[in-house]
């Protein structure tokens, strides 16, 4: 009986990410969920009285997957450029496993932006930014880079491992009409950390 809980209390979730994913909280109905899940919607509200209690699980949890490998960047000890690497394979691993992440994390953002703040400051991000702001200052005065702000530098790992899976439908239609999407997603991320590390090298 446990094991079925645990089952169906994950088709649920399964379904809720695919539609709420599509469709925003707004456009999300309990029902297609539950018809999704396989389910009926009794079942549902017994696992999650209302909708929003549901959204707010699926939201944090993506959440969560998105910005956590932020924090482990802005906490890394390692050098510089290996440190570059490092976020980009983190990234795309991630995003290759949870595709619907970017644009479902986007979507909402735009809504509730406090949400997002607050989870940045309990995952370690905003302490973290501090470090690698610093991280970056010194290899400019090392000479190990060119002068660079260093949120540029930050803007544009992130922006570039993430943007990718956010258009993918009209990167895959625009630029990769006759390849699969996934083997060149999976490629990207030592392309993006080569490109990054040399546009910052001396």
């Amino acid at each position: 009986m446990e094991k079925k809980s645990v089952e169906t209390q994950e088709n649920i979730l399964i379904a809720a990410r695919a539609i709420f994913a599509q469709k925003g909280l707004a456009g999300a109905r309990m029902q297609e969920i539950a018809d999704t899940a396989g389910i009926n919607k009794a079942l549902l509200h017994y696992y999650y009285k209302n909708k929003g209690k549901l959204f707010e699980q699926v939201f944090d949890e993506a959440l969560k997957k998105l910005f956590r490998p932020m924090a482990v960047f802005m906490a890394d000890d390692s050098e510089l450029f290996q440190k570059i690497r490092n976020i980009c394979k983190h990234y795309n691993e991630v995003l290759i496993d949870y595709p619907f992440i970017p644009n479902f994390v986007i979507n909402e953002i735009n809504s509730d932006p406090t949400r997002i703040l607050k989870l940045l400051d309990f995952e370690g991000v905003l302490e973290g930014k501090k470090k690698t702001e610093f991280q970056i200052n010194e290899a400019v005065k090392a000479g190990l880079i060119r002068s660079i702000d260093p949120r540029e530098l930050i803007l544009n790992v992130i922006s570039m491992s993430i943007f990718p899976f956010a258009a993918r439908p009209i990167i895959k239609e625009l630029l990769y009409e006759n390849e699969d999407l996934n083997k060149v997603l999976q490629a990207r991320a030592d392309q993006v950390a080569d490109f990054i590390i040399q546009s910052i090298k001396l």
